[in-house]
C-alpha cells in the first residue's frame, strides 16, 4: 500500500501505545477505581446527599460543589499525561447556576502558554473547551438543574478537537496541534483560563479519563444506554450496559432464549427488579425514553412485562407495558401506557 498521508500515518503509528485511564466515580470515595489517579477535595467540596430527586442514577453518589467557595477535587500526583497523544473526557455535569463561567475539568502546565493548558468548562450556557488558545465552543444552549453527558475527543492522528453532548457532536475545529503540558495537576470542578480559575456550582459525576479518542458510536452508547439486561450466563442479572444497574431475581430460571439465554416467567411470584432509573418517567426534566425486549408468551392472561414504582419498596407503582387479553379470540395485545395515562394497543 502506497500512503498519499504520510504525516498521519506517522501520527496513527506513534499513538498505538499503551492506553491508561482514570474513572473518578464520585460514591463517597476519592479514589480513582483504578487505584492510581486517586484525589482529594478542596475547600469542603462533599458528595450529594441520598435524595432520590438528584442522582442521574440511584446507585452511589456524585461531587457536590459550590462555585462561591471556590470548592473543586485535585488529583496531584502522579502526572496524567496526556502530551502529545489523543485522549477523552467524559462527565455527567449538572449545573445549578450559570452566574459565571463554570469549570468542569483542566490540567495546566501554564495558563498563558500556547498548548500548555487544557480546560473544559460551560461559557454563556454552552461547552467551551481547548489548550489555551486552540479552543471550540459547542453549539447546544444548556440549561440549570438538568443532567448532561458531556465528552471531549482530541484526535491526534487527525488533529481534531470534538465536543459531544448526550452522545451527539456538539463542535470540531481541525488543525489543532497537540497538548504540551509536561506537569500539572488536575481538577475537576475547575479549570483554569489564563490569569483566572472557574469553579463549577452543581453537582459533577463518573467521570472518565482515557488517553484514546473514542468514536462517536462509543459516546454516545454511555451517554443514552441507561441498561441492558441479557439474562445470559454467567451473570443473568448483571446490567451489560455502562452504568452497572445490577438487579436481582426471584423464581426465574434461566431457559434457551432467543438470544443466548432468557429468563422464564411463571406468575406473580416470579420476577426481575431492579433499582436506579430516576431518569425514566419519574425523572426531573421528564426525558423521552425507549425499551425494547424478546418475549415469548406461553399464555395470554392480562399481566404486566415491564413496570416502573417511583420507590424501590413502594406499592405504587405505573404499568409501562404489559398483555391485555382477549378472551373471546383467546389471545393477547401488547399494551404500552404512558405517563399521563393513555393507552396504546398493539398487535
Amino acid at each position: 500500500m502506497i500512503s498519499t498521508n504520510l504525516g498521519m500515518d506517522l501520527r496513527e503509528k506513534l499513538t498505538m501505545s499503551t492506553v491508561v485511564s482514570a474513572f473518578w466515580t464520585f460514591d463517597q470515595t476519592t479514589a480513582d477505581s483504578y487505584g492510581v489517579y486517586n484525589g482529594a477535595m478542596v475547600n469542603l467540596a462533599a458528595y450529594s446527599t441520598a435524595s432520590s430527586s438528584q442522582p442521574y442514577l440511584a446507585y452511589g453518589r456524585a461531587l457536590s460543589l459550590t462555585g462561591t467557595s471556590n470548592q473543586s477535587f485535585l488529583v496531584s500526583s502522579p502526572f496524567f499525561n496526556l502530551t502529545d497523544t489523543s485522549f477523552t473526557v467524559e462527565a455527567w455535569i449538572y449545573p445549578t447556576s450559570f452566574t459565571a463561567d463554570l469549570g468542569i475539568f483542566s490540567q495546566c502546565q501554564c495558563s498563558t502558554c500556547s498548548q500548555e493548558c487544557f480546560y473544559i468548562l460551560i461559557r454563556s450556557n454552552v461547552l467551551y473547551a481547548g489548550f489555551t488558545y486552540n479552543y471550540l465552543f459547542g453549539s447546544t444552549t444548556l440549561s440549570t438543574s438538568t443532567w448532561y453527558h458531556i465528552a471531549y475527543v482530541y484526535n491526534y492522528a487527525t488533529q481534531q478537537q470534538i465536543l459531544y453532548l448526550n452522545g451527539v457532536q456538539d463542535g470540531i475545529v481541525s488543525n489543532v496541534s497537540p497538548y504540551q503540558g509536561t506537569n500539572g495537576s488536575i481538577q475537576i470542578g475547575a479549570a483554569q483560563l489564563f490569569l483566572s480559575t472557574y469553579y463549577f456550582t452543581g453537582m459533577i459525576d463518573n467521570v472518565k479519563l482515557t488517553t484514546r479518542a473514542k468514536s462517536s458510536t462509543e459516546l454516545l452508547y454511555t451517554a443514552s444506554l441507561t441498561a441492558y439486561y441479557s439474562f445470559d450466563l454467567p451473570s443473568s442479572i448483571y446490567d451489560n450496559g455502562p452504568n452497572g444497574l445490577n438487579g436481582s431475581a426471584t423464581s426465574t430460571p434461566l431457559v434457551t432464549g432467543r438470544v443466548n439465554q432468557a429468563m422464564r416467567f411463571s406468575g406473580s411470584l416470579s420476577y426481575f427488579q431492579a433499582y436506579g432509573f430516576y431518569q425514566v418517567g419519574y425523572s426531573m426534566t421528564n426525558r423521552p425514553f425507549s425499551i425494547s425486549m424478546w418475549i415469548s408468551p406461553t399464555s395470554f392472561t392480562s399481566c404486566v412485562i415491564v413496570q416502573l414504582s417511583q420507590l424501590q419498596t413502594s406499592s405504587t407503582c405505573h404499568n409501562l407495558i404489559g398483555i391485555t387479553q382477549n378472551i373471546a379470540v383467546t389471545s393477547g395485545q401488547i399494551t404500552v401506557q404512558g405517563r399521563a395515562y393513555p393507552t396504546i394497543s398493539g398487535p
